[in-house]
């Protein structure tokens, strides 16, 4: 495959209208992708869990009030995962031009202490495919890849992302249908 058909730095959203999809309506930011697979975390859903009760459960002393953390993806649901624009963070996976993602217990502190001075979301979980499947699944219109400022989901809530990066590329991407159902999670 050759590199510019890798979605590094792309936000990828789920064409498929099958409700009981785990995917349904999931805009998922990819931070890596090469020909042993791809890894991303979903970017619009939330878990209604606090930041301040992985703070607490961290023992980590917070006195900020927190926003929800995100629904990262149905692969290692139970790890800690922190989405942040930092780019000099040597413990992070950094995209060039794009996102930073990290599970640092150093960046998990600083956010905690409030001395984190970038913008961050953290996540449980992660989305994870393996080699050739997501470019399996591309081909078979199953996500549209769509180019849309990173920093997009800092400035906006989670749940208006969609509608969000719909405004900033001009047509509304949750109207978008694949019409050959093929992929299954």
């Amino acid at each position: 495959m050759s590199e510019e058909k890798f979605f590094v730095n792309k936000f990828l959203y789920f064409q498929e209208k099958n409700q009981d999809d785990y995917f349904y309506n999931s805009l998922i930011y990819i931070f890596e992708h090469n020909e042993d697979g791809a890894l991303g975390i979903v970017m619009n859903k939330v878990i209604p869990i606090s930041e301040n009760i992985i703070f607490k459960t961290l023992k980590i002393d917070t006195d900020f009030e927190r926003k929800n953390l995100l629904n990262g993806g149905p692969v290692d649901m139970n790890k800690l995962f922190v989405i942040h624009n930092q780019h000099d963070q040597t413990e992070s996976l950094n995209v060039e031009n794009g996102l930073s993602l990290t599970s640092s217990m150093d960046v998990l502190e600083n956010i905690g202490t409030g001395s984190f001075n970038h913008s961050y979301r953290l996540a449980l979980g992660y989305c994870g495919w393996d080699a050739g499947q997501l470019d399996f699944e591309a081909t078979k219109n199953s996500w549209l890849i769509v180019e849309a400022p990173k920093n997009i989901i800092f400035d906006e809530e989670p749940k208006n992302l969609v509608k969000r990066i719909s405004k900033e590329v001009g047509y509304d991407i949750d109207k978008i249908q694949n019409s050959e159902i093929i992929t299954k999670h």
